[in-house]
């Protein structure tokens, strides 16, 4: 009997090892699967939080930043780690940075810049697990767990310059999805991504990002990889990067919905200029040399629409734009004279006798144009850059200043600029006046106009008589809110992206600093300016291209618009199979010498050609289509992420 006791004691002490085993499994092996997991989702949330913030600061600092204190805080770590190196840009090879927590957890980060593939963020982290029952069973040592993930943004390949969606010439299909014939070098900066082949005649393609072509190794023809984002040719410096031809990549739809078209209906184009959005039962018949300016909105075109011989926009320009660095000299070209149509205007000074004496010397004047266009119900103000400067020298008692302006497509009134004698035309210059347009502008009003520079004008002109105005106290105001007398005009415009083009808009700014009046203004949704990006884009306009409506602008025509945020950045839609009826016209984007789409021309399901090099000679938000055709002289297409739809958010990859 006592050895039968003495045997279950052996069976019990082997048994209650076994227990204990069982419960190191059952209790440090669950919090070690909970402390993976937890560990697993603090390095995806970090790499989420490093790739959302680039995107939206494009510091990498913050970004790396915004990663480790995600990290901490999922992890409720809440001393200050030490990290080295600093946090710090990426350059030609990745920046890897450790961070070390009191506990013993760290944290590494490998950043790397890749040109067209965007920016990556690799995160490793260690934490050791502190064992209760499983100790026994060890040496004593606390087994290491890791977590890994991977975030990617800004990657070229979901928000393509040029993109063609059919999958024509792969897998036995016939055709081709991008056809580039003609002469010269289509050159592209983004990304050129087609779901079917590529074929090359003649002509060439010179890519500053990457190619994908589904089914192809390599385009055949004459192809030439760039650097991104300069455009610079290869071997390429950091920060810039050398595109490659890749394959195996299927670009799908994003299918964008169509936008809300808010105007009635409207009657076909006749003498009066400006045309106001809504719905055009017929095609519009553009083409007796005329300008049109398009007010701000959503255009149905329902018959289609077509240019053959004239300058459409929505660009608001001053009279009299003046060459960059040099506000004395009249520019040239201006951007409403292409193609032999005349509407650009101008204006000029003169000494008349008026009622009261202003202070004498020579004054110096710009002049701005102003319009206010309506969205959503709310009215947002619009004011181009100045034009050149004028002078006149009042030297006896009673002179006044007469102002007289040539009008220009677009503007209901126009803001005159003073600076009074001894600043000269390098200013400063404060709002002095305001001088309204008289009735609808007319393309048939062509006198009496005055005749400045040998221009003369197209449209009619206005004129005011400056005396009290220009009265003391007047003098220009750095403080003054745009508006109110005194303050100062809006920024010059900037250099033309080449020889041969009109000026191009001042760049974006803060507040109401850059551009008021065009593609780079900024409003609040109750009408303030502010930094880009914003909810509004004054006087942006939509081609709404429903199914059967074709878009058809010869070489002999021009059109120039502008989308905004209000629009997604959308200038021309026709819908996709994702919104039927889809649109599957053929469809030509032509251009005479000055024609530009900023934003997404989205056609998913069409046909888009290409028959002329000076189409998309402004920043564009790309190019989307079934099939796409290059032909004739080739262009230049730049792409310009901030005219582009809202990129894809930061995913995880890997």
């Amino acid at each position: 009997m006592n050895r039968q006791r003495g045997q279950a004691i052996v069976l019990i002490a082997i048994m209650l090892a076994v227990v204990v085993g069982m419960a190191a499994l059952a209790i440090d092996g669950s919090r070690a699967y909970a402390l993976r997991r937890d560990l697993q989702a603090a390095v995806d949330s970090a790499a989420l939080a490093a790739a959302d913030n680039l995107q939206q600061t494009g510091s990498y600092t913050s970004a790396e930043q915004a990663a480790t204190t995600i990290f901490a805080s999922n992890l409720r770590l809440y001393g200050s780690p030490a990290c080295a190196p600093a946090y710090a840009t990426p350059g030609a090879s990745p920046l890897t940075v450790t961070c070390s927590f009191g506990d013993g957890t760290t944290l590494t980060q490998v950043v790397s810049a890749l040109g067209a593939q965007g920016s990556q963020f690799r995160f490793t982290a260690t934490r050791s697990l502190q064992l209760q029952f499983a100790k026994i069973l060890t040496n004593g040592a606390s087994p290491t767990l890791n977590g890994s993930s991977s975030g990617g943004v800004n990657n070229l390949l979901y928000t393509p310059t040029v993109a063609a969606l059919d999958q024509a010439g792969c897998g036995g299909a016939g055709g081709n999805a991008i056809s580039i014939s003609g002469s010269g070098t289509l050159s592209v900066t983004g990304d050129v991504v087609s779901s079917g082949t590529i074929t090359l005649s003649v002509a060439g393609i010179r890519v500053a990002g990457d190619i994908y072509a589904r089914c192809q190794a390599a385009v055949a023809g004459s192809v030439t990889s760039a650097c991104y984002p300069s455009g610079a040719t290869a071997p390429c410096s950091f920060p810039d990067v050398a595109g490659a031809t890749r394959s195996g990549y299927r670009f799908i739809d994003p299918g964008y919905p169509p936008p809300t078209v808010v105007g009635g209906a409207q009657g076909a184009p006749s003498a009066t200029v400006v045309l106001f959005a809504g719905i055009y039962a017929a095609i519009p018949n553009f083409g007796g040399g005329h300008c049109w300016f398009l007010s701000g909105g959503v255009y149905d075109w329902q018959a289609g629409f077509s240019n053959s011989n004239d300058f459409v926009s929505n660009e608001l320009k001053p009279p009299d734009e003046p060459s960059v660095g040099n506000n004395t000299v009249r520019a040239t070209p201006q951007f409403w004279s292409t193609n032999g149509v005349q509407c650009d205007g101008a204006f000029q000074v003169t000494k008349v006798t008026g009622p009261r004496d202003i202070p004498i010397g020579m004054w110096s004047f710009v002049v701005t144009s102003a319009r206010t266009d309506t969205y959503n119900g709310l009215s947002y103000r619009r004011e181009s850059a100045p034009s050149m400067c004028e002078q006149v020298n009042l030297n006896n008692h009673f002179d006044d200043v007469q102002v007289a302006v040539s009008n220009v497509p677009g503007a209901t009134s126009y803001n005159i600029y003073a600076a009074p004698p001894g600043n000269g035309c390098g200013g400063p210059f404060g709002l002095a006046a305001n001088l309204a347009v008289s009735g609808a502008v007319l393309n048939s009003n062509t006198s009496p106009c005055p005749n400045v520079n040998g221009n003369g004008c197209s449209l009619g002109n206005e004129s005011i008589v400056l005396s009290t105005q220009l009265s003391a106290p007047f003098a220009p105001n750095a403080l003054a809110a745009p508006g109110v007398v005194g303050a100062y005009p809006p920024n010059g415009e900037s250099s033309p992206l080449q020889s041969g083009l009109p000026n191009q808009n001042p760049a974006r700014g803060p507040g109401a600093a850059g551009d008021r009046a065009n593609e780079n203004n900024c409003e609040t949704s109750g009408g303030a300016y502010a930094t880009c990006p914003a909810a509004v884009t004054p006087g942006a306009v939509v081609f709404y291209m429903p199914s059967g409506a074709c878009v058809d602008v010869t070489n002999a025509g021009d059109t120039f618009i502008f989308s905004g945020y209000q629009y997604d950045w959308l200038s021309v839609y026709g819908p996709g199979l994702g919104h039927p009826p889809a649109n599957t016209c053929s469809s030509t984007f032509g251009a005479a010498g000055n024609s530009a789409y900023i934003g997404l021309i989205y056609m998913p399901a069409g046909t888009v050609t290409i028959p002329s090099a000076y189409t998309f000679e402004a920043g564009s938000g790309g190019l989307m289509a079934d099939l796409l055709v290059f032909s004739g002289a080739m262009p230049t297409i730049s792409m310009n992420l901030g005219f582009a739809p809202v990129p894809p958010a930061a995913k995880l990859t890997g």
